[in-house]
């Protein structure tokens, strides 16, 4: 017995204009599209209940397609720094936070958006004796006050690899680590197995509200033993249904392909992750020309070049494809010259992710490789207050360029990067098809709607090859959709960010809905 979806916007993205206003499911599959006559004359007695969408338009449950969702589900729980404008708001709520594992912890803070920026003397006059740490938004910056410095057992001298320690004019330390120079703090933040369950479900509690039920997402070598992550990963999404895309940091790869897991159906498995860079907000993004607010660095380079070919070697020797996190020109121009020297396996594409700054050169580069590209359209908005004093206004025109990696024939894929923004989808298809944020205009590279839904949609599932019964709404396909009160086809720019999602449905079964929003009978 199935239910019958009537008087709807039904768009399949099969195509653009592919659209039906009925859509009959059962037991978890879409079983036809099309009039909703013919559909009630076809099925008779197997409609148990009909929908009325009462105009509404439907799409494919969304996928985020580069999310780290222990990261996320953990930052529900702590305090956000976004959320305050004075740092003395931001430290009352610091205060009344509980510690985790013995130190205390306040994520996404953005410097550009408190009226003065935090320092090493204001984390340590909040907490004098005990471990204290405050992320900055793109968690490539973190602050940690003195007691926590020393716990590391680093030194202002110390020179760490892919990574640095910030220092005061005076050589002193100044508390900010960034890059490599965090990743003694993952140990010491590591998460219980019961820890990261419960950490999942609420990412995916979550998610559910923003209509997503898939993700890609990098979680592996962060949060504790390698088999401790995967067993909290496949009982949540076993008991859930969402699906979980994994990529494998380079850290743990060896001991990935040793364990050998066996996996359910709600998870698998994808490339082997690393970093070449950092991130824009905090200048460790690697540029090919200096900082245009600090023409002394380039940014960060994470791995030299030629680690970067042994990681590429090693990961081509188990037969795994690559992701790379690239945001500056620079580091996507190492990565490329990698890929053109390793390419990926016949019928395999590496990954490209973030690619934020890219020079025209490197664009015709792109285009003869076998890559899929995850973009971050919402980026765009988050970077509003700083990429012009970071990049300056010619290198600008290289920078949050949709419609050119678009057009380089890889496949592209969207995601948020949650916790460092938000899931919220809307966003994301406001910034890829408006292109216009604060002081920045890229409204010559946004995408159509079409094209910015497939982000979301269909493409990711095409990226690990499950698009013969997701992302799409065709018969055969799993029941993943979503209804919204609007088509996003027909409204107005400003009216995107506000379309209200009225219901997540995941293999036939509402994960989340709003009240009083559909007509059953």
């Amino acid at each position: 017995m199935g239910i019958l979806y009537v008087n709807g916007i039904i768009r399949t993205m099969a195509h653009e204009h592919d659209v039906h206003p009925a859509m009959f499911i059962e037991v978890g599959r879409i079983v036809a599209m099309g009039d909703e006559g013919k559909l009630r004359r076809r099925f008779g007695k197997r409609v148990e209940s009909i929908e009325n969408l009462n105009g509404k338009a439907v799409y494919p449950a969304f996928t985020d397609a580069h999310i780290h969702l222990i990261g996320y589900g953990e930052a529900i729980g702590r305090v956000d720094a976004s959320r305050y404008m004075t740092l003395e708001e931001l430290g009352q709520a610091f205060l009344k936070a509980e510690a985790i594992n013995g130190i205390h912890v306040a994520e996404g803070y953005d410097e550009t958006k408190l009226d003065q920026a935090p320092t090493k003397a204001w984390l340590n006059q909040l907490f004098p004796t005990e471990p204290a740490l405050l992320k900055r938004t793109d968690r490539h910056t973190v602050l940690v006050n003195d007691v926590l410095f020393e716990q590391l057992g680093y030194k202002a001298s110390t020179v760490i690899e892919g990574g640095k320690i910030g220092l005061l004019d005076s050589g002193e330390a100044d508390g900010f680590l960034y890059d490599a120079a965090m990743e003694p703090l993952y140990a010491l933040q590591a998460g219980s197995t019961e820890r990261n369950k419960s950490s999942l479900r609420a990412a995916i509690k979550d998610l559910y509200r923003h209509g997503i039920v898939a993700a890609h997402t990098e979680d592996l070598s962060y949060h504790g033993a390698l088999n401790e992550v995967l067993s909290a990963y496949k009982e949540v999404t076993e008991e859930t249904g969402f699906h979980a895309h994994l990529l494998v940091h380079h850290l743990v790869l060896d001991e990935f392909i040793q364990a050998n897991p066996v996996l359910p159906d709600t998870l698998s498995i994808g490339a082997m992750k690393l970093f070449v860079d950092g991130a824009l907000g905090g200048r460790t993004a690697l540029l090919h020309r200096g900082y245009s607010d600090d023409p002394t660095t380039r940014g960060i380079e994470v791995h030299s070049q030629d680690q970067l070919e042994q990681l590429v070697k090693r990961a081509r020797s188990y037969g795994f494809t690559v992701a790379a996190h690239v945001i500056g020109d620079l580091a996507i121009e190492r990565f490329v010259d990698v890929l053109e020297k390793y390419p990926a396996p016949k019928g395999t594409r590496d990954r490209i992710i973030h690619a934020t700054v890219v020079r025209p050169e490197l664009l015709a580069r792109i285009r003869k490789l076998p890559v899929l590209i995850d973009v971050q359209p919402v980026f765009l908005l988050d970077d509003a207050d700083f990429a012009e004093a970071r990049l300056g206004l010619k290198r600008l025109d290289s920078a949050y360029r949709l419609k050119s990696l678009a057009g380089t024939g890889a496949l592209m894929c969207g995601g948020s990067d949650a916790p460092i923004s938000s899931p919220d989808v809307r966003r994301a298809l406001y910034a890829a098809t408006v292109g216009k944020a604060g002081r920045i205009n890229k409204s010559n590279e946004v995408l159509s709607m079409y094209e910015a839904l497939l982000l979301f949609t269909k493409n990711p599932h095409v990226a690990t090859e499950t698009h013969g019964r997701k992302g799409m709404l065709l018969p055969g396909y799993d029941a993943d959709f979503v209804i919204f009160e609007e088509d996003f086809y027909r409204i107005a720019d400003e009216q995107i960010l506000t379309n209200r999602l009225v219901e997540t449905v995941q293999q036939g079964k509402t994960v989340y809905r709003q009240e009083a929003s559909l007509t059953t009978t």
